[in-house]
């Protein structure tokens, strides 16, 4: 009885390599840090904020510069859905340079807002549905 073998064909070997740990967050010190910039936000003392957190001096520091960065230099917000991003940079632009002289903005850029904002507007969140 001899029966007839198929040759195997070659088959690439694959090597999968477990996945990357989750990072560890210690959640102590994260709520540390977050009492210690809302501290330092309101105006705490260096000293007062390392007592009443128990972080290290060279961590209080840090949040001390980050929170005096933000305060020099705050995050523009923008409403996604209603401000589009050319007319802000257009703006952003046009405050940048105080010494040029203006240009007037294109037709298809919004018309110019009242300082007030409008009473009848109400914010938009948008949720974004993932299936895993």
């Amino acid at each position: 009885m001899s029966e007839e073998h198929e040759p195997q064909e070659e088959t690439e070997k694959v090597t999968i390599l477990p996945a990357r740990p989750w990072p560890v967050y210690n959640v102590d010190r994260a709520r540390a840090e977050l009492i210690a910039i809302e501290m330092l936000t309101r105006g705490a003392s260096y000293l007062r904020v390392r007592h009443a957190t128990g972080l290290s001096p060279k961590n209080v520091r840090r949040l001390q510069t980050l929170v005096a960065e933000e305060a020099k230099n705050p995050a523009n917000p923008r409403i996604v859905c209603r401000t589009p991003a050319r007319v802000q940079a257009m703006r952003a632009r046009a405050q940048a340079l105080p010494g040029q002289p203006r240009r007037r903005p294109t037709p298809s850029a919004e018309p110019p807002r009242p300082n007030q904002p409008d009473e009848t507007s109400e914010p938009v969140q948008m949720t974004l549905a993932l299936d895993c």
